[in-house]
């Protein structure tokens, strides 16, 4: 060993030991954001649960489209087998209440809580869901003391790059804690409904089981509900965390929790029709096929408006809906219709709209009343168009 080398070892012991006789402090060794974790999870795990469910066995007859009752003996059902699974969910007040995915607990005939140290099972039951949401609320059954309600943020504030911490069950392994950052604030992929407008991606570890657990902030506020990650494609088995995760954002939640703790089920059209909007029917650019795009001088993307509502906002600012029709046949021998000759809305407030979820999502944050501004294009020409949005009946 060389001289400096054993040196500078020597040292180290000399520190080392009067580290030892002086006694460590290990709350000194620990990183402002270790402390900030630590003291988060101390605080808030008390009030995620573990969610067991179990579904007995059930006959299903296929449901067949209007006008095709008189088919039904010709269709035999099918039997569903039993169903146990676990996931995650997060109290929200003293009265029980418990948030999770309506994934979770869907089609459930018996659903059990269990509190972090606690060995015991409650019984829940489902109170009212946004099944398009994927949003369930639960009442538990336990005792006010098993109860720690989690305070929900706001998540219209959440910014890229802020912290991020997921607590749920992964694979059944109880009340994990895993730590990342926002990732994006992103326009629904696909891995939700048309209807969740948009998500929050995080690279904080979620795998099957986190489902319904919270994501949380820095100030240990709820700001989604985890969801749903991304796999590498061909993978085999369980889908598992591959650095992409989603959570529904928690201000979707809030708006339907007085709907919700009345006992409503709520489908998509109740929310479609209960939020303010254009009133007009549309067809993305996507769908027509290139020589129609150029016959009608259609532009590269937006949506195309098929038709506009009567007394609707949209009507009020002057939009106008197909004026012709093209009939084309699908490869299954169905006919679609698309509509020419209308207005193609291609941004609103600033924002590219290729697809309905980009149009919605720039509504979703509206209230009734707000003013939304639309560029669209006719035969052509652009034009700048501020419509005053309601809700529609």
């Amino acid at each position: 060993m060389r001289p400096k080398l054993r040196l500078f070892l020597g040292a180290l012991a000399l520190v080392g030991a009067v580290a030892v006789a002086q006694g460590f402090d290990a709350s000194r060794a620990l990183l402002e954001n270790e402390k900030n974790t630590i003291e988060i999870v101390q605080r808030d795990a008390p009030g995620v649960v573990y969610v067991a469910v179990r579904s007995a066995a059930r006959v299903v007859r296929p449901q067949l489209p209007p006008g095709f009752e008189d088919f039904a003996p010709f269709f035999e059902p099918y039997v569903v087998p039993p169903r146990q699974g676990t996931g995650s969910g997060f109290v929200i007040d003293r009265e029980g209440y418990v948030l999770t995915n309506y994934h979770v607990v869907k089609d459930a005939d018996q659903i059990e809580i269990r509190f972090q140290g606690d060995p015991k099972a409650y019984s829940a039951k489902l109170v009212g869901a946004v099944p398009p949401m994927d949003i369930a609320l639960l009442k538990v059954q336990a005792p006010k003391d098993k109860l720690s309600p989690l305070v929900l943020g706001d998540s219209d504030q959440v910014r890229v790059g802020q912290k991020a911490i997921a607590i749920g069950n992964p694979f059944g392994l109880e009340f994990t804690v895993t730590e990342g950052i926002v990732s994006a604030i992103r326009r629904n992929p696909g891995v939700e409904t048309s209807l969740v407008p948009y998500l929050i991606q995080t690279d904080a570890a979620i795998n099957p089981g986190n489902s319904g657990g919270p994501l949380l902030n820095s100030s240990g506020e709820v700001i989604g509900i985890n969801a749903a990650i991304l796999t590498p494609s061909g993978q085999m088995g369980a889908p598992q965390f591959a650095g992409i995760g989603f959570a529904i954002p928690i201000n979707l939640a809030k708006d339907y929790l007085p709907q919700m703790k009345s006992g409503k089920i709520l489908s998509a059209d109740e929310i479609i029709k209960s939020r303010p909007r254009l009133g007009v029917t549309v067809l993305p650019v996507s769908a027509y096929p290139e020589k129609i795009r150029q016959r009608f001088k259609l532009p590269d993307q937006g949506l195309v408006i098929q038709e506009v509502q009567k007394g609707s906002p949209a009507e009020k600012a002057g939009l106008q809906g197909a004026t012709d029709h093209i009939y084309l046949y699908a490869p299954n021998g169905d006919v679609v219709d698309l509509g020419v000759g209308g207005d193609v809305i291609v941004e609103a407030d600033g924002e590219p709209i290729a697809s309905i979820n980009d149009l919605r999502a720039v509504l979703f944050k509206k209230k009734a009343g707000d003013a939304v501004t639309l560029k669209v294009v006719r035969e052509g020409k652009t034009r700048t168009v501020e419509v005053f949005i309601s809700v529609v009946k």
